[in-house]
């Protein structure tokens, strides 16, 4: 009887992604909303939505997770971890992997770009999904922020003249224009920064290990940069997690291409796979070689690596790339970095949320005018629109936040809707026993998921927190007048 419950859950969700589908035929207006005139019509048209790959979803994936994110805030995990930034991606990684995990159990249940608001919503209630969503739209509204400030920062190291805010328009107003294009050229126009940033990462791990090779009066491949017993701190090493973590969540973004997919019950879950098993060895071995320079000290006139990333906790890792590189790799280094978070990153994340913003509109979660999607294109415009607008007006506010503190506060978004995931699939298939899997994928993975990324959550520091759960509670308030006084229907196929 469960398993028969499961399918007809099954076959509503397939209803309501047809349903969800842009609308409308060849030759019908540009913009619409996603209400059809008939099932063939709504048919025919997901049908043909459908482009994505395995690989086009990885290399989607890979480049909102930037394969070369730790170049930005490797000093600050460094510092955190007490000279040992290897072993917090190292942890991240592990938790992210259980997470990968209960993806792969929800999407073939429920296959929506709605992500994890669509599968609390379904396997636990209205209420929970709501708020998964809500914290996922300030994971992915501060995000693109985020990288356009880590990129400002970058350039301005170089180019003085540009102050911060001034790159983050640039960049601001390229993503705008090409949000706006059909996630298929957006996908080419990845692969080749993806390419790119391969190479300026292979570069790195080359030069640095040549330098260490060729220094060994200053550094060294010691086991102690990876783990230190004598300056292993738990709540340091916690928080360098919390901060590194925002290398690692991207990959949910692949679950919001569940309904451009050409296989929407198994390609996005093997796409997230392969992503974090990619990047989890990339960045723990970028962060191993790199702690690994100058550990015992620098030449004369030059700061050992700590004092610099102490000193220095926003381009430090620039400096470090200038000495390896004979004093033009730093800057190869920070305008690839710029480049890769400040446009296709950031460029990623606004593709993503709006498309949430959709499916939550369409629910009735959201205000309707947020459910409109450009039938030729398939982009939903009025979210989109209004993502690039949001950002805009919150970058001035953010960039007085510092890079740091608005990294945690992202990942409180991430790290709590992450967590609900893990706790949905508790709920629908170990205690509801909805869906048959074996007691390993009910219970022991998502439980071990659950109890990593919710230590890794309440790791953040208590100031940052603060903003995420205001943000909760006035989520709460606004699902309750909208459902309880003005009646509205959130409505979940």
């Amino acid at each position: 009887m469960a398993n028969e419950h499961a399918k007809i859950d099954v076959k509503q969700a397939q209803a309501n992604n047809a349903a969800t589908s842009a609308a409308g035929t060849p030759g019908s207006a540009t913009v619409a909303s996603s209400s059809t005139d008939g099932a063939a019509s709504s048919t025919a048209t997901a049908t043909a939505a459908r482009k994505l790959s395995v690989k086009n979803m990885v290399t989607y994936g890979l480049i909102q997770m930037v394969p070369i994110a730790p170049f930005a805030i490797y000093a600050s995990v460094y510092n955190a971890s007490g000279g040992m930034p290897a072993l917090p991606y190292l942890i991240g990684f592990i938790g992210m992997l259980f997470t990968v995990f209960s993806f792969a159990v929800m999407i073939p249940l429920f296959p929506s770009s709605g992500s994890i608001y669509t599968y609390c919503s379904r396997a636990i209630a209205p209420i929970v999904g709501f708020i998964a969503g809500w914290l996922m739209l300030m994971q992915y509204l501060i995000t693109p922020d985020l990288m356009f400030i880590q990129a400002g920062q970058a350039l301005n190291q170089f180019i003085h003249a540009v102050p911060v805010w001034a790159w983050c328009l640039i960049f601001l107003s390229f993503v705008a224009f090409v949000s706006m294009r059909s996630l298929k050229n957006i996908v080419r126009i990845d692969m080749v920064a993806l390419i790119a940033e391969l190479i300026v990462f292979t570069v790195f791990i080359v030069l640095g290990i040549v330098y260490i090779v060729g220094h060994p009066e200053t550094s060294d491949f010691s086991f102690s940069n990876f783990f230190n017993p004598k300056a292993f701190n738990l709540s340091g090493m916690m928080s360098g997690v919390s901060l590194c973590a925002m290398s690692f969540v991207g990959f949910g973004c692949v679950a919001t291409l569940t309904e451009e997919s050409l296989n929407p019950k198994k390609g996005p879950a093997r796409a997230m796979l392969i992503i974090v098993l990619i990047l989890g060895v990339m960045f723990v071995g970028l962060c191993y070689i790199t702690s690994c320079i100058d550990c015992k000290g620098a030449a004369t006139g030059a700061l050992s690596q700590q004092a610099l990333m102490e000193a220095d906790p926003n381009t430090g890792f620039y400096v470090l790339a200038n000495r390896i590189g004979g004093g033009w790799y730093g800057i190869v280094c920070a305008v690839a970095n710029a480049l890769a978070l400040g446009v296709f990153t950031s460029l990623a994340a606004t593709v993503s949320i709006s498309r949430v913003i959709y499916v939550m509109s369409q629910s009735g979660a959201l205000p309707k005018i947020l459910g409109k999607k450009n039938v030729k294109t398939n982009v939903p415009t009025s979210a989109t629109v209004f993502v690039n607008v949001l950002s805009l007006a919150m970058i001035f506010l953010l960039i007085q936040f510092g890079m740091t503190d608005v990294a945690r506060l992202s990942n409180f978004g991430a790290l709590a809707t992450y967590c609900l995931l893990n706790i949905a699939v508790l709920w629908y298939c170990f205690f509801r026993k909805k869906e048959k899997l074996s007691f390993v994928r009910a219970f022991v993975l998502p439980l071990c998921g659950a109890l990593v990324t919710g230590a890794i959550f309440f790791s953040i520091d208590m100031r940052v927190a603060l903003l995420g759960w205001i943000w909760v509670a006035v989520g709460v308030v606004y699902y309750f007048m909208a459902t309880r006084v003005f009646k509205k229907q959130i409505n979940l196929g």
